[in-house]
């Protein structure tokens, strides 16, 4: 039934703003110099810890945004037939029956808060791919630990870097290139690596193509691309949203 809520706008009554140029700029610099300065090597706490913190900033999110309580019983679960979740790229799911959020074992440690705080989101109410980013992103990066802040702007790069290269000329997209530091590049290219050996290409796009009918079947007209709509939310709340 999530997939007939209403949408993220609606529920926080914000409008989506447009593009501007100059204010795109900005969101640039300030989330690459906190991406650079989030960057650690530090240990990440244990995956309870993870968890624990993870629902008590859920449970701070402003009412207006329609999100359920967490609660305590709400664990992540292991995905069945791993390996196969792992050939398509598939790092976490929603289990249809049980309402279940469901972690695929294989990963990387740098990838689990942001996932897990992205699969929590849909348990709590959240359908759009969005908005479930949305949320990963906004509870990783106001943790106490160093190292699942760092996970929360490294998995929001993508989507960045995806926005970027389509609204930035190449001289200013490579400028934002190099102002990333080259540990976050390293990082990012050792999570594709990893990932891609992996990858079944066959079975991936088979999934793919089911995935973007079901997404598409279920209210969220724009399929797999809904993932990185997540910069216009970002976008789109002032400053002093979380309050």
């Amino acid at each position: 039934m999530n997939y007939f809520r209403k949408d993220f706008f609606v529920r926080s009554s914000t409008e989506p703003v447009t593009y501007v140029e100059a204010d795109f700029h900005r969101f640039l610099t300030a989330y690459t110099d906190s991406l650079n300065a989030s960057y650690t090597v530090g240990e990440f706490p244990a995956s309870a810890e993870i968890e624990r913190e993870v629902k008590q900033l859920y449970a701070q999110v402003p009412s207006r945004f329609g999100l359920s309580s967490p609660r305590s019983f709400q664990h992540p679960k292991p995905v069945a037939f791993n390996a196969l979740y792992s050939g398509v790229g598939v790092l976490g799911y929603m289990g249809p029956f049980f309402s279940e959020s469901q972690l695929n074992r294989e990963l990387l440690p740098l990838q689990w808060p942001f996932t897990y705080a992205h699969e929590y989101a849909h348990l709590l109410g959240v359908s759009s791919e969005a908005e479930a980013n949305f949320w990963a992103y906004q509870i990783c990066i106001r943790s106490q630990s160093p190292s699942i802040r760092y996970a929360g702007y490294f998995g929001l790069l993508p989507y960045v870097l995806s926005n970027a290269a389509g609204l930035l000329g190449e001289e200013n997209y490579q400028q934002l290139c190099r102002a990333i530091r080259p540990e976050v590049w390293g990082a990012l290219r050792e999570k594709e690596a990893y990932w891609d050996s992996k990858y079944s290409p066959w079975v991936g796009r088979l999934q793919s193509q089911i995935y973007e009918w079901y997404l598409k079947g279920n209210q969220i007209s724009s399929g797999q691309k809904n993932y990185g709509e997540v910069i216009s939310m970002v976008l789109s709340l002032p400053s002093d949203w979380w309050k």
